[in-house]
């Protein structure tokens, strides 16, 4: 289930001895999709829209959907096109179309995003008023899309365990190894102590994997991996950096 820290955005995986949290943050220069300028609408048509999460797992689907009224009245058959504008945020290009139902409502076919995300949708043709003919646009939607983390927890015996971390991210922002930090803590406390930093690598384009092998502090523990991939401004939302060593948390690791 997801987790959520002060800091980072987390996936959270349980085993018998342990339960994990992967973790990945962004250096200066990394960007979150940028908040755009409001968008005026036409005078007599209204669109919202809306997304089940602003942030998703990477590979959910993203569904837009709303409605279209005019005039406080529902309108029926208006055609319309979902547009897209992924990082690094280049321009809006048409992904979907679709046109209302009887009552107004819509659905566009599921988007599967593999980077953040800005999301518009637009009437395909032109509506009318007393100020002339009136495009229209629903507001942008910024939707971070977070990269699919999966950690494992291993015995190799009294004093020895191997944690590992998958992660499934996007291929359109580079890739290659980075440096994979190792934070763990015995359940009960309320301090990450780092005990090992390891290289990460490319078990194929876009599936980055990462292990340490470290002696527990007790039999129960949370451990953290952190990381700075080159891919981060393309994915989630800016964190700020990996710790450099130790460091508490607020409440005590259950």
């Amino acid at each position: 289930m997801p987790a959520r820290d002060a800091h980072l955005i987390a996936r959270t995986a349980t085993v018998a001895v342990a339960s994990a949290v992967a973790l990945f943050a962004a250096g200066p220069a990394a960007a979150a999709p940028p908040s755009p300028a409001p968008v005026q609408e036409a005078l007599a048509v209204s669109i919202t829209v809306a997304t089940p999460a602003q942030e998703v797992l990477y590979g959910s689907p993203i569904i837009a959907s709303g409605g279209v009224s005019e005039g406080g009245r529902a309108v029926a058959g208006a055609l319309l096109e979902l547009q897209a504008d992924p990082y690094p945020f280049r321009g809006f290009a048409t992904v979907g179309r679709t046109t209302t139902a009887p009552d107004g409502s819509f659905a566009f076919a599921p988007l599967r995003a593999d980077r953040n995300v800005r999301l518009r949708v637009v009437r395909a043709e032109l509506v009318f008023s007393a100020a002339g003919p009136q495009p229209s646009k629903s507001p942008v939607i910024s939707v971070y899309v977070d990269p699919r983390a999966t950690l494992k927890s291993r015995s190799l015996g009294p004093g020895r365990t191997q944690l590992t971390l998958r992660m499934a991210h996007t291929t359109q922002a580079g890739g290659g190894s980075v440096e994979a930090s190792w934070f763990v803590a015995a359940r009960g406390t309320r301090v990450f102590r780092l005990l090992a930093v390891t290289p990460t690598r490319e078990l194929r384009s876009g599936l980055l994997w990462a292990s340490a092998i470290i002696d527990p502090p007790a039999r129960h523990f949370a451990y953290r991996v952190c990381l700075t991939p080159p891919w981060e401004a393309a994915m989630s939302r800016g964190r700020g950096r990996c710790p450099r060593g130790d460091y508490a948390v607020g409440h005590n690791v259950g």
